[in-house]
């Protein structure tokens, strides 16, 4: 695996990172966690991008800092 380049941390801890499953992120799917891919601003939201298509938005207001690695 790659090394990631980002790290998404929101204000109540969650440590979100690049090229990692998040625990729980999708418990109701079955199978496979998909995998953090890429984010992108989206208006008052990030949207995050995973493996197989699967999106997460979150309010901008939820976010700490993104670090870059």
């Amino acid at each position: 695996m790659n090394k990631p380049t980002f790290q998404i941390v929101t204000t109540n801890g969650q440590a979100l990172t690049e090229g990692y499953a998040q625990a729980g992120t999708f418990s109701d799917l079955g199978g496979e966690a998909p995998v953090l891919e890429s984010y992108k601003h989206d208006g008052d939201y990030l949207e995050l991008h995973y493996t197989g298509g699967y999106r997460q938005l979150i309010p901008e207001h939820r976010i700490d800092h993104i670090a870059y690695i």
